[in-house]
């Protein structure tokens, strides 16, 4: 029975390390699969290089001579008219307007007729073209013909620009005409509009005299202007004694003291009865501070039954009630006149709103008659504009406005230089790009592993083995490589097993011990037979008690490989007809016995979910066997190793580089986690060392072969 402390001089973690690892790793990989791509499908790039370059080189052998013919146009300058006006047409950009106009299609099919009418025995040429284009920060125009035909172009090119001039010179006599018209007809409709008018004029003067309205309008206006400043005038003087009211001259004292004495501060509208009221309540307050004065005096040195402080006495308190009297006086004096001021108020807001009615409607008259002058002013005077217009009009129409000319006559044509070489180029270059991109749409489709470095940046599952792409592989494509050998001569190959031999024993501390193992893929032909097979061996040859069970029922080949009889096997077992251990067949390795897969039948892959699958795994790893390794069917091609993988202690899943897919491994992957399976890794086969990602660890030579004596 194996220990792992008989392995501690290979033990290894279980997660793989890269050859690039950190962030560039995904550059690197790109980069790879470019070169890859470059490598595999050059020749779809030179195929396409070399097909464009013979579509073109086919093109420059039967296309035709062709001529060209050149002539130039100018813009001669604006013409200016009367009263400032310029004659210009009506464009936003005037110039590649006339460009336009002159390369047209239109253009183009006049003057190809007008050839055909005037030199009848030349042959038309339908292919010509005609361009034009502006000088740079010049006025004039270039334009160049080019045909089969060097006489055709000369013609062509005239007639051109002749077909151009023409239709300029027609647009520009119909534009005038139609101008005129307009004019025409907008002059009718204002004379009737101004002799509307005028009578409208002359019916408002008849019935209003203008004259006397803005001499009564203007003096209702003073008027009324004079009555709102008396309005204003009561107003303030009302306020003012409406507020005194309140406290009734209280300190009728101050009034004196500021020098007036006829009349109260904001009193200005008080009669003259209200003025000496006010002065001899003033006068009365003084003669009654003074007695009492008089009787503080005597008070010093008179007792209060004196008879002069009797006197003085009731002297005060008539002096008092007197006071009392004047100021009711002139209490309802007051009263009497804010009550006059107040039919002052109503009267004139009466009067002025009657003057406001008559002058509104005064200026309302006015206004009417001056909005009648003035709009007969602005027709007038629109009505001389137009009858000047259309005289400026028909002078413009007499005088010659064919302001851009011809400067040069159409030259003799010349034959063009093909240039063949840049033609060619042209052609190879676009199928080059061509082949680029096809190489490029290629390329996405193809998801294929081409490094562990793909394959460790969109699967989560660590890489626990590289199986490198050894010589013979190359040489005997199509042959299955022989197992490995006790003594195997491939050193490094064998190295790689040994390698994920350590990385399933030693997995963690407190890992459990592995006891049943099975070995899957996505698809055929990815190596797993032969990993599953190498993988035995390498576990026997380290005195491990190994039985392989080819558990693909259907395509198993695990007794081709050890050379053993196809039956009794597995699908036998399963049947009832043998026990399991009549099943099992040793093999040339020590250590290692096979169950082969057995007969093919029908309803194979049900079998596995009998009861004896599970007899025969607790029954083996109990006494018999310290690893079972079982080769089943690919994922995707069955579903039996999805019957089995929950029943192991791990699943080890099989990739190879530039076979399997991205898509259908991970595919598979997502099926083994459905069903709970314990997946220990993905070992990676047919890895070249020059790709990025292969760990080449196992690259010194002179450690292998038989030991050197000391």
């Amino acid at each position: 029975m194996i220990e792992r402390s008989e392995l501690s001089d290979q033990g290894e973690p279980s997660s793989y390390p890269g050859k690039y690892p950190g962030k560039d790793s995904r550059v690197i990989a790109r980069i790879h699969r470019v070169k890859l791509v470059a490598r595999r499908y050059w020749w779809i790039a030179a195929l396409a290089g070399m097909i464009g370059l013979g579509i073109q080189d086919y093109r420059c052998l039967n296309q035709p001579a062709r001529y060209v013919s050149y002539s130039r146009m100018m813009l001669s300058g604006h013409l200016t008219l009367q009263q400032g006006e310029v004659y210009n047409d009506d464009y936003n950009n005037f110039s590649g307007t006339q460009v336009a106009l002159m390369q047209a299609h239109e253009t183009l099919a006049q003057a190809s007729e007008r050839v055909s009418t005037i030199y009848p025995e030349v042959t038309v040429d339908k292919t010509a073209e005609v361009v034009a284009g502006l000088v740079p920060r010049t006025a004039m125009f270039d334009l160049k013909a080019t045909s089969t035909s060097p006489e055709y172009a000369k013609l062509l090119l005239d007639a051109v620009m002749d077909t151009y001039l023409s239709n300029k010179k027609g647009r520009h006599n119909q534009s005038t005409d139609e101008t005129v018209s307009a004019i025409t007809d907008e002059i009718s409709h204002l004379d009737a509009e101004i002799r509307n008018d005028e009578q409208q004029l002359l019916d408002f003067q008849k019935e209003n005299n203008v004259v006397f309205i803005e001499e009564q309008s203007a003096s209702s206006a003073s008027y009324l202007v004079g009555l709102n400043n008396d309005l204003a005038r009561l107003i303030k003087e009302q306020g003012l004694l409406t507020l005194e009211s309140k406290d009734p001259l209280i300190h009728a004292s101050d009034y004196t003291k500021s020098g007036d004495t006829n009349m109260a501060p904001g009193t200005a509208g008080v009669d003259d009865a209200s003025s000496r009221n006010a002065a001899a309540i003033v006068a009365e307050q003084e003669y009654i501070e003074k007695l009492k004065i008089l009787k503080d005096e005597y008070g010093e040195d008179l007792k209060d039954m004196h008879p002069k402080m009797v006197s003085l006495t009731d002297s005060i308190n008539k002096e008092e009630k007197f006071l009392e009297l004047l100021k009711t006086r002139n209490v309802e004096t007051r009263d009497a006149y804010l009550e006059d001021l107040g039919l002052q108020i109503k009267n004139l807001q009466a009067q002025i709103a009657v003057s406001n009615t008559k002058s509104l409607e005064l200026s309302e008259r006015l206004g009417t008659y001056q909005q009648l002058k003035d709009k007969l002013g602005r027709e007038q005077t629109l009505y001389n504009q137009l009858a000047s217009s259309i005289q400026t009009v028909d002078m413009n129409k007499s005088l010659d406005q064919d302001y851009i000319i011809i400067l040069d006559a159409a030259s003799p044509a010349a034959l063009i230089d093909p240039n063949y070489a840049l033609q060619i180029t042209y052609g190879l270059l676009a199928g080059l790009v061509a082949g680029l991109a096809l190489m490029y749409i290629v390329n996405r489709f193809d998801d294929k592993i081409d490094s562990p470095l793909v394959l460790q940046e969109h699967v989560e599952f660590p890489i626990v083995g590289q199986i490198p792409l050894i010589k013979q592989d190359k040489k005997n494509k199509g042959k299955r490589l022989p197992l490995l050998a006790e003594n195997d001569q491939r050193q490094e190959f064998l190295e790689h097993h040994r390698y994920i031999r350590s990385a399933l024993l030693f997995q963690t501390a407190d890992a459990p011990k592995i006891k049943s193992l099975m070995i899957s893929s996505a698809a055929p032909g990815e190596g797993k037979s032969t990993l599953a097979g190498n993988l035995a061996s390498v576990f026997a040859h380290a005195g491990a008690r190994t039985l392989l069970i080819d558990a693909d029922l259907r395509k198993g080949i695990q007794h081709t490989l050890f050379e053993v009889p196809v039956s009794p096997g597995l699908s036998e077992y399963l049947q009832g007809k043998v026990p399991w251990r009549e099943a099992i067949q040793p093999t040339h390795n020590l250590n290692l016995d096979i169950m082969a897969r057995g007969k093919i039948f029908e309803r194979a892959g049900d079998l596995l979910l009998d009861h004896a699958t599970d007899v025969l795994l607790q029954e083996s790893a109990a006494s018999e066997y310290d690893m079972i390794i079982w080769d089943t069917a690919p994922l995707l091609a069955v579903n039996d190793a999805a019957n089995l993988c929950s029943k192991m202690d791990g699943v080890l899943f099989v990739a190879r580089v530039r076979y399997s897919t991205l898509n259908s491994v991970t595919s598979a992957l997502d099926d083994l986690s459905q069903r709970n399976a314990k997946i220990f890794g993905i070992v990676l086969n047919a890895v070249e060392p020059s790709q990025p990602g292969y760990y080449d660890k196992y690259r010194y030579k002179e450690y292998y072969g038989t030991p050197a004596e000391a």
